[in-house]
């Protein structure tokens, strides 16, 4: 039976990919320092994945399992802020998310190898790593760095039956980041290909369809899940139109 396990369900996209998790078949852990308060019909674990606590739970709960999911959605978004206000401090705080994410996902790798189960690793990133935002230079570095992160897991583990790949997220529909945007909002959706931003429960659960076995051999690869966003030169409004 397949163990789904998401790190991060904490936050808005952890919770949704949790609840999603807890109605699939198999069983699903959700993962944070600080849960959310909503049910989510999964198993709860109330600590910091990093631990050495972590890591023996990870042990003794792989056991006997025919294949675990790991899906990590955990990570801040800064208050938007210019190069020139963005202090070395600043910009080492966002490469800490970083640093988290490699820990637990090569740490999770290196188990299930030595357990010899089949998994899979589904990173949540951001189109942030292709397109830069304003203001959110450190953020955008980090989510580019999961990425690497992701091919080094890929070409070392791939031959272990341990895949791993990235979800490169565009703008939600229900996120506090979009929701900031306020009066700016219908302005930004009409940039989208799809004149929308995508709610919370589809990212979810394209993320649990991209951690099952029918996509491990998109080992190293990243989707971006953005309604199109970052593959056009330039938004409609400013297009020139066809001639006839």
């Amino acid at each position: 039976m397949t163990l789904r396990i998401v790190v991060g369900a904490g936050g808005l996209v952890g919770t949704a990919i949790a609840r999603h998790a807890a109605n699939t078949d198999g069983d699903a852990v959700a993962v944070d320092l600080a849960l959310a308060t909503a049910p989510l019909s999964a198993e709860h674990l109330q600590l910091d994945a990093t631990s050495e606590d972590f890591a023996q739970w990870l042990a003794s709960a792989i056991a006997d399992r025919s294949r675990v999911e790991l899906y990590y959605a955990a990570g801040q978004v800064a208050p938007l802020c210019r190069v020139t206000d963005t202090p070395p401090a600043a910009f080492e705080k966002a490469m800490h998310d970083l640093v988290v994410a490699y820990t637990v996902t090569s740490r999770f790798a290196e188990t299930t190898r030595q357990a010899g189960i089949a998994a899979s690793i589904v990173i949540i990133g951001s189109i942030g790593a292709h397109q830069a935002h304003r203001y959110m230079i450190g953020y955008d570095a980090s989510r580019a760095g999961l990425e690497s992160v992701a091919r080094g897991l890929a070409l070392e583990y791939g031959q272990h039956g341990v895949t791993t790949r990235v979800l490169a997220v565009g703008p939600i529909a229900e996120s506090a980041t979009t929701q900031a945007d306020g009066e700016l909002l219908p302005a930004l959706a009409r940039l989208v290909p799809t004149q929308r931003y995508a709610p919370i429960d589809q990212i979810a659960a394209a993320a649990i369809a991209y951690g099952g076995p029918a996509f491990d051999y998109a080992n190293g690869h990243t989707l971006r899940l953005d309604g199109g966003l970052t593959i056009q030169l330039r938004p409609s409004d400013i297009e020139r139109r066809p001639e006839r």
